[in-house]
């Protein structure tokens, strides 16, 4: 006896949803080609995966040889369950995640500088002793004076490279 075919439909993936589905996993193959080999260690990649992203590393470009690579990472990532794809898939964005909470923490703390008074400041040097009370108090007042005479903002540019650099980033 035959199935109602509304049935089989709703079973079957379509034909653009499995190709957005290899499009995804090939996006996230390009994405374990160009990490650093210390996060791709961190994923467990099957020995198969490794060889084929080694494999690419090696090509050259000529005559399509990485596109080729590429489909091929795609492939073989289709064949790992969606867990280990899922877990890949975060491993990868962790780092990023952090990153831009870090980025945005020293935004603050640099809006928070130069909206504050020499209060705020030394606030701050205790807060964080690794910061040099003289350079930072320097680039706080610099940046401080550019901004009330509407310049551009490079001594803003030069304090939050400060902050990074001095909070380990």
């Amino acid at each position: 006896m035959r199935k109602n075919p509304g049935e089989e439909l709703a079973v079957r993936p379509n034909k653009s949803q499995l190709k957005r589905d290899s499009a995804a996993l090939q996006e996230l193959g390009e994405q374990l080609i160009t990490a650093t080999p210390g996060k791709v260690a961190k994923c467990a990649l099957p020995e198969k995966l490794l060889a084929a992203l080694a494999e690419y590393r090696k090509l050259p470009n000529s005559h399509g040889a990485q596109k080729r690579q590429l489909q091929f990472i795609g492939k073989l990532m289709r064949d790992l369950d969606d867990d280990v794809v899922e877990r890949i898939h975060q491993q990868l964005n962790l780092n990023v995640e952090m990153e831009k909470r870090r980025f945005h923490q020293i935004e603050q703390l640099r809006d928070r500088l130069l909206n504050g008074d020499n209060e705020t400041l030394t606030e701050v040097l205790a807060q964080y002793p690794q910061f040099d009370a003289q350079v930072l108090g320097q680039l706080v007042r610099q940046t401080r004076k550019e901004q009330d005479q509407s310049e551009s903002p490079p001594s803003a540019r030069k304090l939050f490279r400060y902050l990074r650099e001095k909070m380990g980033n």
